[in-house]
Order: structure tokens, then sequence, then C-alpha cells
């Protein structure tokens, strides 16, 4: 379920004018839906469920062509079993799948009131142990010890036009602090076959090696009207600490 690739130091430079091309497309049209509310709001919104995708406010949050993509995400987080921690439960996609594997301890962190009930629900009825913890996770990863879990996986949704296509660099220093040495990092990356070089440079300055930064590429098929997403591929991101 992908092409396993190094990092090559240097993001291609055609490639990225492409995604470029595509990111201008995907943030206008993610701007156009409008970031007017703040996390309070957010939090409290309705979320929409259908079979196929998941909207709160409009915003596309999550959709199932996502499927493979998450599989492999929580293959990579699970790969060293004990406690994973997983920022975003949405549709539950990944986290049906990290139930497949041994893990001790699956840890959810959810903002959405909505989203969490459902989270709760499927703690009640999953094999392994499940802790959700409902809030933003700048607010509630306090209560998760530093060097403690073993794999992350992280995958949330902007809350403001800024944070569209990198949402997930905050997160980066948070990552480093709260995996045990050996620990695995995986992420929505936003990223078609590779990692643009500041992309690269964010990884670092959290604290991981360059050495320790690897991906896998993993086919999808988003539907044309996807507004998020335009390519068949999309990078699931390696990283160790």
């Amino acid at each position: 379920m992908g092409t396993k690739t190094k990092h090559r130091g240097k993001g291609r430079k055609n490639l990225h004018t492409r995604w470029g091309d595509i990111r201008d497309l995907t943030h206008k049209a993610r701007s156009s839906i409008g970031f007017r509310v703040g996390k309070k709001v957010w939090a409290r919104a309705p979320a929409r469920f259908t079979r196929h995708a998941l909207k709160i406010l409009g915003h596309p949050v999550m959709e199932s062509w996502e499927t493979p993509y998450m599989q492999k995400l929580a293959r990579i987080a699970t790969q060293s079993g004990g406690t994973v921690l997983e920022v975003g439960f949405g549709m539950g996609i990944s986290s049906r799948f990290i139930q497949r594997y041994k893990v001790q301890h699956h840890i959810i962190i959810e903002m959405n009131n909505v989203v969490a009930q459902r989270a709760t629900e499927f703690a009640k009825r999953s094999a392994r142990p499940v802790t959700v913890l409902e809030g933003f996770w700048e607010d509630v990863i306090r209560k998760i010890p530093d060097d403690s879990v073993d794999g992350i996986l992280f995958d949330t949704y902007p809350l403001r036009e800024s944070e569209v296509h990198k949402n997930h660099f905050p997160f980066f220093r948070i990552a480093y602090r709260k995996l045990k040495p050996g620990g695995t990092f995986t992420y929505y990356s936003d990223e078609i076959e590779d990692f643009h070089t500041k992309h690269i440079e964010k990884l670092v300055k959290a604290g991981f090696k360059r050495r320790n930064i690897d991906s896998v590429v993993v086919a999808v098929r988003p539907p044309k009207h996807c507004l998020y997403w335009k390519s068949n591929k999309i990078l699931a991101p390696i990283i160790k600490k």
C-alpha cells in the first residue's frame, strides 16, 4: 500500500511548483467557506456525518477516500505497539485501524463535542483500552507525560486560514517531547510524494534528526469535488525520535 521513499535533502522544484498551484486551489476552496469562528464555537458546532464524509460548519473535515491513507498512518503509528496517541478522531477511520494492531493503550484527543461523543462510544466497544480526552490538543496535551508514548498519529483540521496546509507544524515539538526514544510520529502530511524543504526544517527544529525522517507514498482516489486534496498520491511520514 505505498512506495517507500528516503528523504533526499531538498524538495523537487518542479513537483513543488505544481503542488504550489494545487495548494492555491485548495486554500481558496477552504477560505471561501470561511474561518470566522473561535475555538469555542468550533468545539460546540454540530458535526454532520454521512456515509462518506464529516462536515463541521461547512468544512470538509474528513472523507472516506482517505481510508487507505489512514490505514497506512495507523500501521506506522502502531509499529512499536505500546501506547499510541491519536490527535483528531474525525470519522474514526484511523482509530478502527489502530485497534487492529497490538497496542496496549489507545489515547484519543478530540476537540468537537459531537465527535468526541462518538469517540467515547467507540472506546466503549473497542477491544483494546481507549482513553478519550475531549478538548483542543493545546489545552489537554499536558495530561500526557513527556517520553511516555510509543506512537503518535496527528490529524486535525485547520481552524484558521493561516493554518491551511500547515496546522501540523506547531505539533512537531510536542510530538518530540511526548514520544519515548525510538517512538514513531506520523500525520496527515499535506505533501504529495516528498517533503518540502521547509517541512524538513520544521521537523529538525522540533528536535528530530534528519536521518530519522522517512516516508512512504500512498495511492488514493479523492473524488473530483474534494475541496482539500487534488492528487492520487499522498505522503505518509515515518518520523523516529
